[in-house]
């Protein structure tokens, strides 16, 4: 599942201050769908910073139907992440909703950056996933030593994040997604946004 030049980066910058109805969503969904269709193994980044109003369908639309994707859930084999961000406290209603609903997560970061966990996850994944994200990149047996757990059951936890795609593997470690966005060699691809 590892990439030796490392995932394409398709960053979706939604421009738009109100993606509110369904509609709209799924507008934007399809260009983020097309770029990553167009690559192989791909972070797709959605920036919500300029983002003032999402409402739950649209959320549902955007961010629940893409991570559904990236999980193979449409029949689609490729590896495929989301990272969520400039992600704000107005957003976290709706998309956490939206995900909660469908029993989804994904991987994220609040404007300036810390890394924030949105969605359904069991709280033992959860401590694991932050440990990750503080340290970037690390191999199973440190992690688990970092988390205080023996190798096995690390091991299991970080497989079911990266069955969600939570998480990234890339040769004999794991990296957090934002590590992997930030050292990718080509983060200046765009999505272009749809109007809705």
């Amino acid at each position: 599942m590892s990439s030796e030049s490392g995932p394409a980066i398709a960053v979706a910058s939604l421009y738009q201050p109100n993606l509110v109805t369904r509609q709209t969503g799924r507008a934007v969904r399809d260009g983020i769908e097309r770029l990553m269709a167009e690559r192989g193994e791909t972070i797709a980044v959605i920036d919500f910073r300029d983002v003032a109003v999402i409402d739950f369908s649209c959320a549902d639309e955007v961010v629940a139907k893409l991570v559904m994707g990236s999980a193979g859930e449409t029949g689609d084999a490729l590896p495929r992440f989301v990272l969520v961000r400039g992600v704000r406290e107005h957003h976290l209603d709706p998309v956490e909703g939206a995900l909660r609903r469908r029993g989804l997560a994904v991987s994220a970061e609040r404007i300036g950056g810390e890394p924030v966990l949105l969605g359904e996850v069991e709280p033992e994944a959860v401590a694991a996933w932050r440990m990750l994200a503080a340290c970037g990149r690390v191999r199973t047996e440190e992690l688990a030593r970092r988390l205080g757990v023996d190798s096995g059951s690390c091991a299991s936890l970080l497989a079911g994040l990266l069955r969600r795609r939570l998480v990234r593997r890339n040769g004999d470690a794991f990296e957090s997604l934002s590590f992997s966005a930030s050292s990718a060699s080509n983060p200046s691809d765009r999505i272009p946004h749809a109007k809705g």
